[in-house]
Formats: C-alpha cells, sequence, structure tokens
C-alpha cells in the first residue's frame, strides 16, 4: 500500500512539474467574419437598446398571443385542451396508414437507412404496416401523456433512420420535431406493434415512443401536471441543465432538461427535509414526471440547482434577458427536428421564447403565420430591408425559405443574427460548409445559390408584439419590386439595388429587352462599334436597334452613357409604338420649351400617359439624369400595361 501511494505522489508531483496549460483565449476561438469575442457578451446586445431592463411585452400579451396562433390559419398550432375526447381510430388508422405511403412516396429512391443501403421499397413497407393499429375501434378515447424524458416526434412509427447521405448519420429525416421533458401530449392513435403512439403537441402531430412517455389516469391529471400556475412554475433557460445524479432515487437521476421545459415548484419548507437523499439548500425542489411500471403518470421530487440556468417563474421579457436566454445556446449542436438534443433553426426559437411564456409555431411557414407585426420583404431590394431592419427591435425573427434566425441588431451597416445553422458558403465563396452549430453571424453570409441571407429574407416578424410602427415602403418601392420580380433590372452585389445611382443606356436596353420575353434578333453581328459581342447587353442593343428603339448616338451605342429624362421617354414611347401626346399636353410646365425638338412628341406622350409626373407639379427637367430608381419606377408604368394588353 505505502508503495501505491508513494508511486502516486510521484505521478502528482511529475504533472506538477509539467508546463501549465495555457488558458484559453479568444484567439483559439473561431468567430465568423465580422464577429468578434465582445459580440458574444449578451450585454453587448442588451446594452445597445434603449431600456435592456423594460418589458417588451407582459405576461398578459404574451398568453394572448399564444392563444391567438391556437387558431392563426396557416399556423397549423392544436389546442390540446379542446381537442375532441373521443376520436374514430378506425378511420385514423386507415389514414395514417395511406399518410405513411405517402411519405414513402416522397423519401424513396434519394434515402439510406443506417447500413447504408438505399432504403427500398420493403424497407419502408415494415413502417407503414406499423402505422395502423389493427384493434383500432369506431369510437374511443383519445389519451393524455406527458413526456418522462426529452424526445422526439417522428415521422413513422420506428426509430429507424432515413439518411440522405449514408456518411452522415446526424441528419435524420424521421425527425419532425423535439418534446420537451413534462410536455403535454394528445394521444390519438397506437401503432400495431404498440411501442408508438400518434400524438399531437401544441405545435405538431406525429409518432412517439411509448417508452417515452406517462399515460395520466384522466384529462385532469393531465392538466395538473402541465397547466402550472404562474408561481409554481420553474423554468429551464439554460440550453440543458441535468437533475443529480442519484443511486437512491434512479427514475430522477440525471434527467436532462432543455431550454423552454417547465417544471412544478413542489411545496418544500424545511432545507434540511431529504430530496433525493439530499437536503434542498441551494436547490428549488420540483416535481418530475415518471412512467410507472405500467406506463402510468406519477411524479416525484428531485433537485435543480437555483443558478442562472434555472428560473423561478416565467422570465420578464426584456431585452436583458433576451439576450442572455439566445446566448445560452450559442456554440450548441445543430438538430434537424430537434435531434442530437439539439434543435433547428425554428426549434431554436420556440425554446428561446418557451422560457417567457411565447408558444410559437413549429416550422418557418407556419411561425410567419402568427398573429403577431411582421413586414413583407418579398420583392425588397437590400436598401429597403436595411430601412427595416434598422427599426426592428432584438428578438425579432427573420426568415427566408427554409431558415429562421433571431435579429440582434445592427452595427456600422453590419446586421447581426443568431440561428442554429446546417451549412454555408465557406469564407472564400467556393463551396458549402458543413457548420451544425448556433452560430453568431452577419447577413452577409452566403447561401448555397451564392445569394447573401439578407437577400433572400422574405418576412421580418416581430414575435411578442401584434404591432409594430416599421418604416413604410419609399416612393419607388412598386418599380424597383416589378423590375426585381419581373427580370428585368438586375440588383448589384448582396442584392442592393443602388437607386440613386445613375441609370444607363444599357440598362434601359436590357430591361426593355427582357420585358418583350428576350427575343432574338436577326442581325449577325451587333450594328454599334462599342459592343463587344461578348457583352452582357448585346443581344438586347442588337434587338433594340432593329426594332428602333435604339438608334444610337454618332453611330455608336454608348451604353455607360447616363439616361436624361427626355432621352428615356424617347426610348419608351418607340417601345410602347403608341400614338404621341399634343403641345397641349406639355402647356403647364414651364420649362417645356427646354425639351429637346427630338423628345417634343415622346414627352407629351409621357405626360399624357402619366409615365412622367414632372420633377415640381411645373416642371419637367427634361435634361436631367435619370437614377436606376427613377428608371424602375418609369419602367414600371410604361411595361405593365403594355404586358397587361397582350
Amino acid at each position: 500500500m505505502k508503495r501505491w501511494i508513494s508511486s502516486l505522489a510521484a505521478l502528482c508531483l511529475a504533472a506538477a512539474l509539467v508546463a501549465p496549460i495555457p488558458a484559453q483565449g479568444a484567439d483559439q476561438v473561431s468567430y465568423l467574419p465580422g464577429v468578434t469575442e465582445e459580440m458574444t457578451d449578451p450585454a453587448f446586445w442588451s446594452g445597445r437598446t434603449e431600456d435592456p431592463d423594460g418589458l417588451l411585452a407582459t405576461p398578459e400579451e404574451l398568453a394572448a398571443l399564444s392563444a391567438a396562433s391556437l387558431t392563426a390559419k396557416g399556423a397549423n398550432m392544436h389546442d390540446l385542451k379542446r381537442q375532441p375526447e373521443t376520436v374514430n381510430a378506425k378511420a385514423l388508422a386507415q389514414s395514417l396508414k395511406a399518410s405513411a405511403e405517402e411519405n414513402a412516396k416522397y423519401y424513396l429512391g434519394w434515402t439510406y437507412s443506417s447500413d447504408g443501403e438505399k432504403a427500398d421499397q420493403a424497407f419502408y413497407d415494415e413502417m407503414i404496416a406499423n402505422s395502423a393499429d389493427p384493434d383500432a375501434k369506431e369510437s374511443q378515447p383519445v389519451g393524455y401523456a406527458v413526456a418522462v424524458v426529452r424526445t422526439q416526434l417522428l415521422t413513422f412509427p420506428s426509430t429507424e433512420p432515413i439518411l440522405d447521405d449514408p456518411k452522415d448519420p446526424d441528419f435524420d429525416y424521421q425527425n419532425l420535431s423535439t418534446i420537451r421533458v413534462n410536455e403535454p401530449l394528445v394521444i390519438r392513435a397506437a401503432s400495431a406493434d404498440g411501442n408508438y403512439y400518434c400524438v399531437l403537441t401544441d405545435s405538431a402531430s406525429g409518432w412517439v415512443r411509448a417508452e417515452d412517455v406517462a399515460l395520466c389516469a384522466d384529462k385532469a391529471q393531465w392538466l395538473a401536471a402541465w397547466d402550472i400556475p404562474a408561481d409554481k412554475a420553474v423554468v429551464i433557460c439554460g440550453d440543458k441543465v441535468w437533475t443529480a445524479a442519484s443511486n437512491f432515487q434512479p427514475e430522477t437521476s440525471k434527467r436532462m432538461l432543455t431550454m423552454g421545459t417547465v417544471l412544478e415548484l413542489a411545496d418544500w419548507p424545511d432545507p434540511e427535509s431529504l430530496v433525493s437523499n439530499r437536503a434542498t439548500y441551494y436547490n428549488h425542489v420540483v416535481y418530475l414526471p415518471v412512467r410507472g411500471e405500467d406506463g402510468s403518470y406519477e411524479k416525484r421530487t428531485a433537485l435543480l440547482p437555483a443558478g442562472k440556468d434555472v428560473s423561478l417563474g416565467r422570465l420578464p421579457l426584456t431585452s436583458e434577458n433576451l439576450a442572455r436566454v439566445a446566448m445560452n445556446t450559442l456554440g450548441a449542436t445543430y438538430g434537424w427536428g430537434g435531434m442530437l438534443e439539439s434543435n433547428d433553426c425554428s426549434g431554436l426559437l420556440r425554446d428561446i421564447y418557451h422560457c417567457f411564456g411565447l408558444d410559437l409555431p413549429r416550422n418557418t411557414t407556419w411561425q410567419t403565420a402568427m398573429p403577431a407585426a411582421k413586414a413583407d420583404l418579398t420583392g425588397l431590394c437590400s436598401e429597403e430591408k436595411c430601412r427595416i431592419l434598422d427599426a426592428l427591435p432584438l428578438g425579432s425573427a427573420l426568415y427566408f425559405n427554409g431558415h429562421t434566425m433571431l435579429y440582434l441588431g445592427h452595427i456600422d451597416g453590419q446586421y447581426y443574427v443568431l440561428s442554429s445553422v446546417s451549412k454555408i458558403m465557406n469564407n472564400a465563396g467556393e463551396k458549402t460548409q458543413r457548420i451544425r452549430s448556433v452560430v453568431l453571424s452577419t447577413l452577409d453570409v452566403r447561401r448555397a445559390s451564392g445569394k447573401t441571407w439578407l437577400q433572400d429574407l422574405h418576412t421580418a416578424l416581430i414575435p411578442y408584439q401584434t404591432t409594430a410602427d416599421l418604416p413604410a415602403p419609399l416612393w419607388y418601392h412598386d418599380g424597383v419590386a416589378f423590375c426585381l420580380t419581373n427580370g428585368l433590372m438586375d440588383a448589384g452585389a448582396g442584392g442592393f439595388f443602388s437607386p440613386n445611382a445613375p441609370a444607363t443606356r444599357a440598362v434601359i436596353t436590357e430591361a426593355l429587352w427582357r420585358a418583350a420575353g428576350k427575343p432574338a434578333a436577326g442581325e449577325a453581328a451587333v450594328p454599334f462599334p462599342d459592343v463587344a459581342d461578348g457583352a452582357s447587353y448585346a443581344q438586347a442593343a442588337l434587338w433594340a436597334k432593329e426594332q428602333g428603339v435604339i438608334q444610337g448616338i454618332d453611330g455608336n451605342f454608348r451604353p455607360e452613357d447616363t439616361l436624361t429624362r427626355e432621352q428615356l421617354v424617347t426610348i419608351l414611347h418607340r417601345y410602347t409604338a403608341e400614338e404621341g401626346g399634343t403641345a397641349d399636353s406639355l402647356k403647364d410646365y414651364t420649362d417645356a420649351g427646354r425639351v429637346s425638338a427630338w423628345a417634343r412628341e415622346a414627352m407629351a406622350w409621357a405626360v399624357d400617359r402619366q409615365i412622367i409626373r414632372g420633377k415640381t407639379a411645373t416642371t419637367l427637367n427634361p435634361g436631367d439624369p435619370v437614377t436606376r430608381a427613377e428608371l424602375a419606377v418609369i419602367c414600371q408604368r410604361t411595361v405593365q400595361p403594355v404586358q397587361s394588353t397582350q
């Protein structure tokens, strides 16, 4: 024994003499471009708001928004308390089987099983058969249950993975959504083998493993388990918290509780009275749901450390609390449908806001259907989107197809978000890069298409507000949106339209060519010496010359020349081939005499058609240069009526 102790002491001494491991500094942590270490501090973002501690919404307002979402069209949420108490399980079994067949049809041909082989029809037939309970009756009561572990809502009644890449088991299409501990479920059917239940959660439906839930004796017991009074709620606000290990009470030992989990606070006045064989000092005593041997619901007392990641009561929704809860998830694993004990993008937002008592729909499309304040960003150029982003509060949700982000704020023209990300383009923009983490980033991040997140944004939502004073569309919005949506004009890098930049002859020529359907021209070569055959606007210039839309200047096209207002209306007049206006059309303008003789007919036509409305009520400013914003608006006024008559 002495020899063993002596050897151990020598080993410890040797370890003490080894050079100490350097403290991990900022240079050992990687950040995405534009992000600094100080930005990972919640106070960095909440401190930039007007009132970090001020309530963004009251508990009553959040409860009202949650209730309104339950009935909002497109949100696909379920009011579990008001679900029918019986179900035609026989008809439902057939419906579930048909749904499984449709799902299998979708996945067949491009998915793999866990053995790395292509998932064939036989693979799916087994799961399809398990979807229909042969003992289902035409009328049977629904079941009420709560989850006893953090578990998954599944596509099929099976835990067999459905992979799109046999080498990537961390992306499994079986997973639909996560279910938190103590989350309520309404059971509508059972699988054929009895190992799975088809359930409704408040935000989704699917299959769950029977062993992961506890069955309540009746609806009253079920409601008591999870419909917890505000002063009795204990909320998990960290990414993950575990109950303490215990050999004395293994049923509550090392239970993982994820963000947004809500448990009931137990009445436990005596700190010396033992829970899980321990005194209760510095801990909350909570009730934890457990599954009895027969699958029935029971509850046991357990201890949760009274630290920063556990809140007694729902957190007040302030900028400070919102930033802190959000940053608790930074660096966590991305988990499709909640797999890997983690979250995907929409699941992350759901868990963050559940800490404050606000229930969000499951996926991105459904979340945008919430009856909350929102702005439609579809068709907006990046300048317009940035104006709206500048007015958004911390905690707003931003969406493009398939992804959502929590908005943090803007600094020096950069817009910052937190989100759970699967992949993006790498920093060099050469290929997609697997991320699979919760990251803080700018909206300059690029998708596989090469477009930035900012470019692809289609909705901004303030989840905790019903109304918001957001900027009204700018005067050029309709014209720019029309030209971008119909591909008549292109935005520049990052989707910025540069509305105040000068409009050129090349841009208007290409816009009209595109509006005409990009017709092929008859000439073999472009008839302008200053247009190279390979120029992006070469075919447009050739077409415009043949159609008499563009006649050139001194035999040249002059593609980069800035258009004047009278040049623009002349080109548009030729494009429409409509009759011109009369001299009387210009009589109300004091500078009508400044209109060039070759442009007078076109200018009169433009005024008659209200394509040109004057810089002021009495001036035309015919020689003024045209901006890109003006071109877009005037182009819409011209092209849209022409298209509608074709």
